[in-house]
C-alpha cells in the first residue's frame, strides 16, 4: 500500500508511540493474516489513525487494531469479488461522485434503490466494505486522507422499507467508527423523516461523541451547498437524478410499526 500524499507530521512523544504500536503490530500480524496481506495490516498510516482515534493510548489502538483485523476476516474483506456484489453494482445503489468543499471524495447512497428481500445484510456490507476501501484510495490521492457520505432518500417510498436496516446500521456505525478510524469527515443525511430519526434513536448510543459531531441533517438540497461546490450535483447519469423529489410522508400504520421495531432493538 502506498504512502497517502497527506503523510501527517508526528510531534512530541507520538513517534514514540507509533514506534511501540508497531512492535506490536509486527509480532501479532503475521498470526492472523496470510503473509501477502502482512504490509497492508502493517500500514503505518492506518496505525497512526488509530493512535489518534485512540488519544495515542497504545493500549486501546492496539485492541482496536485487532478487532479491525478480526472485523475484515470475518467479513472477507481482502476476497471481495465482483460477481458477489454484482447486484448492488448495477443497481448503483452507492457510487463516487464528486468532492466536497475541502476536496474529500463524496460516496452517495442511494436509498430508493434499496428494496427489502433483494439482498442479504452480510452482501450489502461486503458492497460498502467495498466501496470504502475504494474511496479510502481516492482520498489518499486527492491528499486528504478523508471522505464524506450523503444518505440521499430522495424518492423514497414504503415500497424501500426494511427492517432489517436497523441490524445494518448498527453493523455500519461498527464499520465506519471502529475500523475505519479518522476515515470519516462528514456524514450527511438528506430528506430525514421519522423513519431516520428512529434509526439513529437505535444507534445513537453506539457512537462516540466524535462521530457524532460528524453528522448533519439536511431537510432540502440547498442545505449542502455549506459543504459542497456550488455547481454540485447528485448524479450518477441516470435519468431523473438531479430532480429534488424528497420521500413520500409516513403513515400511521408505518410509524407504528417502527416504533415496534425500535422497542424491540433496545
Amino acid at each position: 500500500m502506498d504512502q497517502p500524499k497527506n503523510k501527517i507530521i508526528l510531534t512530541g512523544d507520538q513517534p514514540q508511540k507509533l514506534i511501540s504500536l508497531q512492535e506490536r503490530v509486527k509480532v501479532e500480524v503475521p498470526k492472523l493474516v496470510r503473509e501477502d496481506l502482512v504490509q497492508k495490516y502493517s500500514n503505518e498510516d492506518h496505525l497512526i489513525r488509530l493512535l489518534i482515534a485512540r488519544e495515542w493510548k497504545v493500549n486501546d489502538s492496539f485492541d482496536q487494531w485487532k478487532r479491525w483485523v478480526e472485523w475484515r476476516k470475518q467479513y472477507r474483506a481482502d476476497d471481495i469479488k465482483i460477481e458477489e456484489i454484482q447486484q448492488e453494482i448495477n443497481l448503483n445503489k452507492a457510487f463516487w461522485n464528486g468532492s466536497d468543499k475541502l476536496g474529500n471524495p463524496c460516496l452517495v447512497v442511494k436509498a430508493k434503490r434499496h428494496f427489502p428481500g433483494q439482498s442479504n445484510p452480510e452482501t450489502l456490507i461486503r458492497f460498502f466494505l467495498y466501496m470504502i476501501d475504494q474511496g479510502i484510495q481516492k482520498a489518499d490521492q486527492a491528499g486528504t486522507g478523508k471522505i464524506s457520505v450523503i444518505w440521499d432518500r430522495e424518492g423514497v417510498t414504503s415500497k424501500n422499507f426494511d427492517s432489517s436496516m436497523f441490524t445494518i446500521m448498527k453493523k455500519m456505525v461498527t464499520l465506519v467508527q471502529d475500523n475505519y478510524a479518522e476515515r470519516l469527515h462528514q456524514l450527511f443525511i438528506l430528506y430525514p423523516n421519522f423513519l431516520v430519526k428512529s434509526i439513529m434513536t437505535v444507534v445513537r448510543p453506539f457512537l462516540s461523541e466524535k462521530t457524532k459531531s460528524k453528522i448533519a441533517l439536511c431537510n432540502e438540497i440547498k442545505d449542502l451547498k455549506v459543504y459542497f461546490p456550488e455547481n454540485y450535483q447528485i448524479s450518477d447519469g441516470q435519468i431523473g437524478e438531479n430532480v429534488e423529489k424528497p420521500q413520500d410522508e409516513d403513515t400511521e400504520e408505518e410509524r407504528k410499526k417502527i416504533e415496534q421495531m425500535i422497542a424491540e432493538q433496545q
